[in-house]
């Protein structure tokens, strides 16, 4: 009986073991032009371009090295998102030399979209 149950015990912990875990969500910034982060900061400020320009430049708090990034969507997706909010940006993190900012750019798409590649709360 006492076999059954250490052999019982040993399956538990390996099945345990096996099982897949959580993906990370790494705050780090590669500047490598493949890699596509999860990155979480607080929005700092927001500017949109002149009419007609679509556009709007999303400046936020990044993980160390990248503290001070930015991002540009479409001035219909920021209805729902204000300085001050908790942004979610998933994309490809570059660094912006000529303005000394990092940005997160769309792995799929021209413009960062609400909902797919970022969220606000």
């Amino acid at each position: 009986m006492r076999v059954f149950l250490i052999l019982g015990f040993i399956f538990i912990v390996l099945a345990a073991a096996t099982l897949p875990a959580d993906p990370g969500r790494a705050q780090a910034c590669a500047d490598d032009y493949i890699s596509v982060e999860t990155i979480t900061g607080k929005i700092v400020d927001i500017y949109p371009a002149p009419e007609p320009f679509p556009s709007v430049d999303i400046y936020l708090t990044g993980p160390n090295p990248c503290a001070r990034m930015w991002l540009q969507a479409l001035k219909v997706h920021m209805s729902s998102c204000r300085p001050g909010d908790t942004i979610e940006a998933t994309g490809i993190v570059t660094m912006d030399p000529e303005n000394g900012l990092w940005e997160i750019n769309s792995g799929k798409n021209t413009y960062m979209m609400l909902g797919e590649d970022f969220t606000c709360r």
